[in-house]
């Protein structure tokens, strides 16, 4: 019996190395099986360029003929965009020079109108100095004074008195309502102002009201 129990005791002790052996003999295999996959992921790696000149090389082997007729319509394209550019600046500088035209004229129209509407105002300002004018005083200085204001900010504005008295009848500036009897005076020429005329920046805003001789 001691003799037996020694062999068990001992078998697995014989066993172990055996077992041992063959886990380490496994493992070489296993690093041996990732080099192998680095090793082809590396040669992937490696054959990727060839693709690329092969694409390179395709290019190069396009058609002349191909090339110079998308080149051409290339530059028909960018002509054709050319002149697309170019009509539509010449419209923007036309229509600048319209609107700055047209905002030009409307604001000249005011001005004509506003100094329209204070003509009346100074005739009645000089009306009262012609009544006055055999009086002096304060009163009369004022409004004298008044009258020359306004029409200095009037003239800077562009108000312009038309010249009648004793100039040569012109219908385009006078508004004649009376004729004077042969004789009496120059003929064609005028005689009295009833109403003073005044232009503004070149365009009639009231004609003057005026006597003329008559003519032979």
């Amino acid at each position: 019996m001691p003799d037996d129990m020694e062999k068990d005791l001992t078998a697995p002790e014989d066993g172990q190395p055996e077992t041992v052996a063959e886990e380490s003999a496994e493992i070489p295999s296993e690093e041996a099986a990732a080099d192998g996959g680095t090793d082809a992921a590396n040669e992937n790696q490696e054959e990727e360029p060839a693709v690329v000149e092969d694409g390179a090389d395709t290019k190069e082997d396009e058609d002349p003929a191909a090339l110079r007729a998308a080149l051409e319509a290339a530059e028909k394209q960018r002509d054709e965009y050319l002149a697309i550019a170019q009509r539509a600046q010449a419209d923007y500088q036309n229509f600048k020079r319209r609107n700055s035209a047209v905002r030009t004229e409307a604001y000249d129209d005011g001005v004509r109108e506003t100094i329209a509407a204070m003509l009346p105002v100074i005739d009645n300002l000089e009306r009262a100095i012609a009544a006055a004018e055999s009086e002096s005083g304060a009163l009369v200085s004022g409004v004298q004074m008044t009258l020359r204001q306004m029409l200095e900010a009037l003239t800077r504005l562009g108000l312009e008195e038309v010249p009648a008295l004793g100039e040569k009848f012109d219908p385009d500036i006078h508004n004649a309502v009376m004729r004077a009897p042969e004789g009496e005076g120059e003929p064609g020429k005028v005689l009295e102002v009833f109403q003073k005329g005044y232009r503004v920046r070149g365009r009639m805003i009231r004609y003057a009201m005026v006597k003329i001789a008559a003519e032979n």
